[in-house]
């Protein structure tokens, strides 16, 4: 029984959903058919024995089915509520959304882009190549630099506290974007940290967006699902997500617009159904 009772307690919300919608649709069935007065005892000359198991295959058959289609339902998109604040999970690119755009860069916001400090890839790097003016970008951190009191580092550069966020309207797509200095650079210009530096970076960051965002919607990539380097071991996408919904949760902040998080790359799978109750208790129905 406690063998059970532990598979049971380790299955997936969409499997533990599959058997719970499979049961009340198997036992609905049951009891229309017992009206009716129709059963499988009617069956005469099957063993029960085999009555037993057409109810099982039945059933089986009935819970993946249900299965894939929760996973087919919630496969796109989902819309939570985090404390009043509407939240919603999406595949998409951040560059086609009309919200306010935050973008991963590293502590200095960096523009040179030679896949040595920057990827060209990166949502950092389309940024400066493709949708914004780098030129302007560097003015910019350097003004707001002075006005926080940040002086240059040996180097020449400026290094934010992570989590900070800095505006930028562009002058290329009219977009604004709200770069955020998540990762510190390594000696070799690598982004480098970790699960506990990362939990710091998005309370501040969830801080500065209240401070910025003047009741318009936010677009929010995944963080940390780039070239990111977790010194305490590589993340999986599906954690990263969490991670940013938890903290979320727990800080102080309340933004009274949409948040949108947006799943850009289809490279490692993100059940999203997994998420739809993460603080709330379980429902079978959406």
């Amino acid at each position: 029984m406690k063998k059970a009772y532990k598979w049971l307690k380790g299955l997936s919300r969409q499997a533990k959903s599959s058997v719970a919608i499979s049961a009340s649709i198997v036992s609905g069935a049951a009891t229309v058919l017992t009206i009716l007065g129709i059963s499988l005892g009617s069956l005469e000359g099957v063993h029960v024995l085999v009555r037993l198991c057409i109810v099982i295959a039945a059933f089986t058959v009935l819970a993946v089915a249900v299965y894939y289609a929760i996973g087919y339902i919630f496969k796109e998109s989902i819309n939570l509520e985090i404390r009043g604040m509407r939240v919603k999970i999406r595949h998409g690119n951040i560059f086609e959304t009309p919200s306010l755009r935050v973008i991963a860069c590293d502590d200095h916001f960096d523009t040179r882009v030679d896949d040595v400090v920057i990827s060209k890839k990166s949502l950092h790097g389309q940024l400066i190549m493709q949708h914004g003016n780098k030129q302007a970008i560097e003015a910019l951190v350097e003004s707001e630099a002075k006005r926080q009191g940040i002086p240059k580092d040996p180097d020449g550069r400026y290094k934010f506290p992570i989590g900070a966020i800095i505006e930028y309207k562009s002058e290329v797509d009219g977009r604004t974007y709200l770069m955020v200095a998540m990762n510190e650079l390594d000696d070799q210009n690598k982004a480098c940290t970790t699960m506990a530096k990362y939990e710091q970076m998005l309370m501040k960051m969830w801080n500065e967006l209240d401070r910025i965002y003047a009741m318009r919607d936010v677009a929010i990539p995944i963080l940390g699902d780039g070239i990111t380097r977790f010194q305490d071991g590589p993340k999986r996408k599906e954690s990263l997500l969490r991670c940013m919904l938890c903290t979320l949760n727990s800080s102080s902040v309340v933004l009274k617009s949409e948040i949108e998080i947006l799943i850009y790359n289809d490279d490692e799978d993100v059940s999203l159904y997994e998420l739809r109750n993460l603080f709330h208790p379980p429902l079978i129905r959406g």
